[in-house]
């Protein structure tokens, strides 16, 4: 009788065991289902920023001393040095500490400069706009204040008919590069220097921008 008792109680542990161990293998089974499925969710979010700039646009995208150089250099242009500047230095009308950077070139053996800036505080449009009021008080009916066309868009021209040429240049050749999305940065290119309007415009359009 003992010896009986004894088997059934060894069948009863062993059957208590194997039930405990389905039960684990069946969580185990329903977590690992989860993490799953919570993986799949994650992937599924897009972690890339959205593209707002369109196919062939000029926006630039990455602000370093490479959008400075232009590639090639018409002829007659001599590339000296790329250095970054800040706009409110420079003697062009503009009251804050812009970053950018400048591309410094000689063309018939006078400086000419080519410069990008990031526009935080304003937009590039707003920039243009103290550059073109701060010539005209400046130089007063010796200042010319027109636009052009340069790459497909509206350029800002400020002229300095005084005898002597200033030292940002008598030509200032200015534009915004933003494609008007909140998301975009407001660059400003600049372009000046002590040489004739057609070197400044030359340049101009063979930057791209």
């Amino acid at each position: 009788m003992k010896k009986i008792f004894l088997i059934a109680l060894i069948l009863a542990a062993v059957l208590a065991v194997g039930i405990s161990g389905c039960l684990g293998n069946d969580s185990n089974i329903s977590d690992e289902n989860k993490s799953a499925e919570d993986i799949d969710d994650s992937d599924s979010i897009s972690t890339e920023p959205p593209n707002y700039v369109p196919v062939g646009s000029t926006i630039i995208t990455e602000f370093s001393g490479s959008i400075t150089t232009i590639d090639p250099l018409p002829v007659g242009f001599q590339h000296l040095a790329t250095r970054s500047v800040t706009a409110h230095t420079q003697g062009l009308g503009i009251p804050d500490a812009i970053i950018g950077y400048r591309n410094m070139m000689v063309y018939d053996e006078e400086n000419v400069y080519f410069s990008v800036y990031r526009c935080t505080a304003r937009t590039s449009d707003e920039y243009i706009q103290l550059m073109s009021n701060s010539h005209t008080d400046k130089y007063g009916s010796d200042s010319i204040v027109s636009t052009v066309v340069i790459n497909g868009h509206t350029a800002t021209l400020l002229e300095a008919t005084v005898s002597e040429t200033p030292n940002e240049g008598r030509y200032i050749l200015a534009w915004t590069n933003w494609s008007g999305d909140s998301y975009d940065d407001s660059y400003l290119v600049i372009v000046n220097g002590k040489v004739n309007y057609s070197a400044i415009k030359e340049l101009a359009e063979a930057s791209g921008l």
